[in-house]
């Protein structure tokens, strides 16, 4: 459905095109959440992977981590490092403002801003742990001897990130889901919520199948890594009445009731990935 002048505006609660309209938000949101992740990390990981082989050291890729073979000096390190969270950071603001699917208003839409905004939300994520030196910016920024400061700034930086990321969402959320409070949660509020429990519960699966052995430290970072890049879906609603948003006309989404494309990608990612923690894709 294409955008008109008007406000957004919503059928009656109690209509019942309005209760299947919002179970199938609910469906698809979640899936396309879940599968926009799984799908981002992929991607994430595949450009660490292609890094490290680039720079000339043998690496292999599991579902949640690469592990590159050799000694690399701090520079080539910050470089296999500090490649995947810009690429997520640069390519999820690209593909927010870039939206292909937009017209057709259907579940491949769904899964583009999911993904694009996990992708964006996985660069932000990376600058606010940078102080706590883990994941790829804290331990680039401890290899190069950075000083404190400059953790600091990137965290304040990464903060500030999240907040643009969930406005950013935020007029997606009241064009999509209208302005009750029901049909908002369906496309925020429970797809952060429930597709945080699937990401979770099948990164327990990848961690249990993987050939690669992780110390506790590092699967719990990857577990709670899984749990907070969806966190911009229910943080759009702090944005819902500002100027800009709150006056973005409805389009609803033209969404199946059983969202059998949301269950297709979902799977066959989820497979994927298991084939690449039991076998792993080596470069180099």
């Amino acid at each position: 459905m294409t955008a008109t002048d008007a406000p957004a505006e919503s059928p009656p609660t109690d209509s019942p095109e309005r209760k299947q309209r919002r179970r199938a938000l609910l469906f698809n949101s979640v899936l396309a959440a879940f599968a926009g992740l799984t799908a981002m990390i992929m991607v994430h990981e595949f450009v660490h992977l292609v890094a490290g082989a680039a720079l000339g050291f043998p690496s292999t890729m599991v579902a949640f981590a690469v592990d590159h073979v050799g000694s690399p000096t701090p520079v080539e390190y910050a470089i296999m490092a500090l490649s995947a969270p810009a690429f997520s950071l640069v390519s999820g603001l690209a593909m927010t403002f870039w939206l292909p699917f937009r017209r057709r208003g259907g579940f491949p839409h769904l899964l583009w801003l999911f993904f694009a905004f996990c992708s964006t939300q996985e660069g932000v994520t990376y600058l606010v742990i940078t102080p706590f030196g883990v994941g790829d910016t804290g331990s680039s920024m401890q290899v190069l001897g950075a000083p404190v400061w400059v953790s600091i700034l990137l965290c304040l930086i990464g903060v500030g990130g999240m907040f643009l990321n969930a406005r950013l969402f935020a007029p997606h959320l009241i064009r999509h889901a209208g302005t009750e409070t029901g049909d908002r949660n369906a496309l925020g509020l429970f797809a952060w919520l429930f597709g945080m429990l699937l990401q979770t519960a099948f990164t327990f699966l990848y961690l249990t199948v993987a050939a690669v052995d992780l110390p506790p430290g590092d699967q719990i970072a990857v577990i709670m890594a899984s749990m907070g890049v969806l966190v911009f879906a229910p943080m759009a609603n702090i944005f819902a009445r500002v100027k800009g948003v709150a006056d973005q006309p409805y389009e609803p989404l033209t969404l199946p009731r059983i969202p059998v494309a949301g269950l297709v990608v979902s799977g066959v990612l989820v497979v994927t990935n298991i084939v690449l923690c039991v076998v792993g894709l080596t470069l180099g």
